[in-house]
């Protein structure tokens, strides 16, 4: 520890004395270390970080599975809930879980909640506790309506109660049914989505939502999570499902029996698998940016080299050995490496925020699209992350420190001692430094042409996705979900729609206004089968499906899709006229491709009687649902007039100047109508169409900013390197000269030298990116992992970079004094 002490502080002379080096070595390992950290701290809070519960790896879902479905995860009902939950032998408890979103009515300021039903084994199952009162009570879970209570979110307690301590035994009224408030949750704890302010028991759900929901083994509306017993593993609780599956069928007859039942960890029910790539390749992407700044230092290192080897012949020939040696200026590049992680932490932390505010899944309908809780996307510096930040730390300085200290202890002693200073760093450079130098710089610019090419791949394909048809013109239009509370507007939905209609289009400003129950590129859509009349299906084939939209009159007109043939619904197709739809073209071309679909009849499996069939009046373009990346789907549009199955829940009113000026005007329309009714999640369809494409703006321009941080520093190296071979051949250039050599000669012989290493470090980098570039196959949208545009226009913009690099150094040699090189040495 002694000789530790007395080698960490014979660093800090040896840095004092060197400001500027040590200042741009910090600076450099800063900035590498500093992102990687930064990446790092994402990964973490989402593929790392374990769940906000007791023993969260014992947690699983447990979902059936039917492949051939129309939708191949298919909820629960709750009596099969209760057959699993009654004859499971694999799971401590088990908890059913539907996330609905209730308004909180009888307030002067009406707001939607998101609401979690749960059967009372929920809290204990998660290990999870009230951090005031209680949480549900077996009672509260065997009766249907006889225990109206609810446990309320740390943020609705302090928002509409005002942190009040007494707060249990106070009521609130949720969709009109009155609840008394038995407990308060922790705060940071919001459920299973990450966005629940509040639970009420499962046996609450006949008077929150439809009174048959609860006992009907055919309604599927819910999920199962539930914990493993101690010593029981996840493929064995598979197999044991596997057995319980046709138990399940046998008390509830007469119902579809799933194809199977699969457990899974609940964590990693909470990852998209795309969101994981993508950060998996921003790690590898500051990886390789860490790597060229660690090239960069030990080249700056073996240039420092040459001026201190008298220093450390001098050293030997005292009778220090070449492992002493090592081992002091092994510490020197730690020592240095640790501070620069250090500021690298600091930079770290702005990062961290700059990483939180462009984060694709920041916004709770990004989430819900990528199926995470908001525990996974709070992005901070943890213990994880700091031991991150000292490893890469140390790591980084063994990583640039290594070669230029074993060769400065392997130079000869006698050969230093005799030539000098001077002499004897030109020959350094000869023997050896410049080579290794050299090798660094090729793999500097193998290295940025990875990540130049990977990010030009990413950037082009996000071009790419942004000037994607999706089939509707998003400018100028404002959308807002309502959705109405209580029983009262069981089959009066549609009367309130009529009249909000009507008081929206008489706001200032507005051209035209509709209802739907989705909108575009928010994956919210529904999807029915399909069955066309006078045509039967094979035995066997699996039903035609299509996307399920209700819609208002003018829904086309405020979304500027056009009517390609036959006409649009009118405010006369309503109840007790013939049923009418319209269709996308993709499903006209599928369905019937040598036919036309207008005057066709079809049915749709959305609550309808058996001979209810729709005649199809119109045909319009194809509209992105779901996501820009994926493939045109085939979507059928229903009047809401004549739906009584599913009410419209989404305004989207298109505005003449700025739709988001509107927002006051139909909160107070709709106040007027039914003050208990929330207007929430208000956007522009502008902004659900940007977060569509979150996730691929968040690679491209990350990727973007390290590519361009890569060829910054590989452009410093290539110079620092030919400016130190001009440094080092200034007599060779002298003697040149004096003997008639050209400037244009010199010039020539210097770049020669630069454009030998870029072409090498092009070569292998071309062949490394073919590799590597197959990893981005399933991140890009119209453009191949081997896009040769892509690899040339990269290449040449390298090799134009590195040639500037070189050429500064090599004109400074052109402008060499021949009588005074001569006199060099």
């Amino acid at each position: 520890m002694e000789t530790l002490f007395q080698d960490v502080r014979y660093c800090f002379r040896v840095m004092m004395k060197s400001p500027g080096f040590t200042a741009v070595t910090i600076l450099s390992l800063a900035i590498g270390i500093g992102a990687n950290t930064s990446i790092f701290s994402a990964i973490n809070a989402v593929l790392l970080r374990p769940l906000p519960f007791k023993d969260s790896d014992r947690l699983m879902t447990v979902d059936r599975t039917t492949p051939s479905a129309v939708n191949p995860i298919s909820p629960w009902s709750y009596p099969k809930f209760e057959a699993l939950r009654a004859n499971n032998e694999v799971f401590e408890e088990v908890a059913a879980i539907s996330n609905q979103s209730f308004p909180l009515t009888e307030t002067d300021t009406p707001e939607r909640l998101q609401v979690e039903m749960v059967s009372a084994s929920y809290f204990s199952m998660l290990g999870v506790e009230a951090s005031r009162g209680r949480t549900f009570t077996p009672e509260e879970d065997q009766t249907p309506g006889t225990h109206p209570v609810i446990v309320i979110g740390h943020g609705l307690w302090e928002r509409r109660f005002g942190s009040d301590p007494g707060v249990t035994g106070q009521s609130v009224s949720l969709n009109k049914v009155r609840f008394n408030v038995i407990g308060v949750m922790p705060e940071g704890f919001k459920g299973q989505s990450g966005t629940v302010e509040a639970w009420v028991p499962m046996m609450m759900a006949p008077q929150l939502t439809f009174p048959r929901r609860l006992k009907a083994a055919g309604a599927h509306w819910h999920n199962v999570v539930a914990r493993l017993k101690p010593g029981v593993s996840l493929a064995q609780a598979q197999a044991s499902m596997e057995v319980l599956n046709p138990k399940i069928a046998e008390a509830n007859p007469g119902q579809n029996t799933p194809e199977a039942i699969k457990v899974a960890g609940l964590r990693e029910s909470k990852i998209d698998p795309a969101i994981s790539k993508s950060l998996l390749i921003l790690f590898a992407a500051v990886g390789l940016v860490l790597l060229i700044a660690c090239a960069n230092i030990a080249n700056l290192l073996l240039a420092k080299s040459a001026s201190r080897q008298k220093e450390i012949a001098v050293r030997i020939a005292l009778g220090a050995s070449r492992a002493r040696l090592v081992r002091q200026l092994l510490t020197e590049s730690v020592l240095l490496a640790f501070i620069g992680g250090l500021v690298g932490l600091l930079l770290a932390l702005w990062g961290i925020e700059l990483l939180t505010a462009i984060n694709p899944m920041s916004d709770p309908a990004a989430r819900a699209r990528y199926n995470l809780m908001r525990d996974f996307n709070v992005f901070s510096i943890d213990s994880k992350v700091l031991a991150f930040n000292i490893a890469v730390s140390f790591v980084t300085g063994l990583l640039f420190g290594l070669v230029p200290a074993l060769q400065s202890a392997r130079r000869d002693v006698n050969e230093v001692l005799k030539e000098g200073g001077a002499g004897s760093a030109e020959k350094s450079r000869r023997l050896g430094g410049l080579n290794f130098r050299n090798a660094f710089i090729v793999g500097e610019v193998a290295v940025s042409l990875v990540l130049l090419v990977s990010a030009g791949l990413m950037i082009k394909s996000f071009a790419r996705l942004q000037a994607t048809s999706i089939g509707f013109d998003p400018e100028g239009v404002l959308t807002a979900r309502i959705s109405l509370p209580g029983r009262e507007y069981e089959g009066k939905a549609i009367g309130f729609f009529e009249q909000l209609l009507d008081r929206a289009k008489n706001l200032p400003g507005v051209e035209s206004a509709s209802v739907s129950i989705s909108t575009p590129l928010s994956n919210n859509s529904s999807k029915a089968a399909i069955k066309i009349e006078d045509r039967p299906a094979a035995d066997g084939d699996e039903p035609p499906t299509a996307g399920y939209h209700v819609i208002g009159a003018e829904h086309f007109e405020t979304l500027r899709i056009p009517v390609l043939r036959g006409r649009s619904f009118t405010d006369q197709d309503r109840k007790g006229t013939k049923r009418v739809a319209i269709i996308s073209d993709s499903m006209a071309r599928r369905l019937w491709p040598d036919d036309e679909a207008l005057g066709k009849r079809i049915w749709l499996s959305m609550g309808w009687e058996k001979n209810d069939f729709a005649e199809i009046v119109g045909v319009v373009g194809d509209v992105k649902y779901s996501n820009v990346e994926g493939a045109v789907e085939p979507d059928v549009y229903i009047p809401y007039l004549q739906t009584v199955e599913e009410p419209p829940s989404f305004v989207l009113i298109r505005a003449a100047g700025d739709p988001a000026a509107l927002v006051a005007g139909l909160r107070r329309e709709v106040f007027a109508l039914d003050k208990n009714v929330p207007v929430y999640d208000v956007k522009t369809l502008e902004e659900r169409s940007r977060d569509a494409t979150s996730r691929a703006r968040f690679m491209a321009l990350l990727l973007g900013a390290f590519a361009c941080v890569a060829l910054l520093l590989s452009s410093i190296g290539i110079y620092g390197v030919m400016a130190s071979a001009v440094a080092g051949r200034t007599r060779e250039i002298g003697i040149r000269m004096a003997l008639g050599a050209q400037k244009a000669d010199v010039l020539r012989l210097i770049l020669s030298d630069g454009i030998i290493l870029t072409i090498a470090g092009i070569a292998l980098g071309l062949m490394a990116s073919l590799a590597v570039t197959r990893f981005l196959t399933s991140l890009l949208y119209g453009v191949g992992a081997a896009d040769p545009v892509t690899f040339a226009i990269v290449s040449a913009i390298l090799a134009a970079v590195a040639m500037t690099a070189s050429y500064i150094p090599a004109r400074r040699a052109t402008k060499v004094d021949p009588m005074v090189a001569l006199r060099h040495e």
